[in-house]
């Protein structure tokens, strides 16, 4: 499997751009007549959304997407949230999840198979009763915070490693920095 960094520049080569998308609570901000031709709250963001994707697919090398702006419609949303971000890896962006995890010596395990892994035959639990497809959302790459774990956070990035995905950390120039690859990426 390639590298997040190759895949990222294979992607920037062929749109001519290193620019990352965005969209922020824009994409939560679904207009009331797309509102109104959904029965859900959550499949409203998801046709807004997928329309944000398809108006950013050609010139943005990857999208950040981020579950916070999808909490507000439960259930739903976070359907929703999972489904665009397939839509998007489908659409060939490199899909980045603005989490900001903290990862402990405990969790690392479950936030890199809730994040990181493919989704195909694996699962959260230890008897294999919970696949990962029922919640787990496969991006390219996830951010965690300051406050992670030393451990944690080595586990974690040998997980990620091993998947040819990408661990980042915000700065404080509205930046990601990818914790494996030292790739620098801005966002728009």
């Amino acid at each position: 499997m390639n590298s997040f960094k190759d895949r990222f520049e294979a992607r920037a080569k062929a749109l001519s751009s290193e620019e990352i998308y965005d969209p922020g609570a824009k994409i939560v901000d679904v207009p009331q007549n797309v509102r109104e031709k959904y029965k859900s709250a959550g499949a409203a963001a998801y046709a807004w959304g997928k329309a944000l994707i398809d108006s950013a697919k050609m010139k943005y090398a990857g999208i950040v997407l981020s579950s916070i702006w999808f909490g507000q419609y439960g259930v739903s949303g976070t359907v929703a949230f999972s489904a665009m971000i397939n839509y998007a890896r489908g659409a060939g962006m490199i899909v980045i999840c603005d989490e900001r995890l903290t990862i402990t010596d405990d969790n690392y395990r479950f936030a890199s198979l809730a994040f990181l892994t493919d989704p195909a035959g694996s699962d959260l639990s230890e008897t294999g009763q919970m696949p990962i497809e029922e919640h787990g959302f496969n991006v390219d790459a996830v951010t965690v915070s300051a406050e992670s774990s030393k451990k944690g956070l080595e586990m974690l990035c040998k997980a990620a490693s091993e998947a040819g995905r990408e661990i980042m950390a915000p700065d404080t120039n509205g930046a990601l920095k990818g914790i494996l690859s030292g790739l620098s990426l801005t966002l728009r």
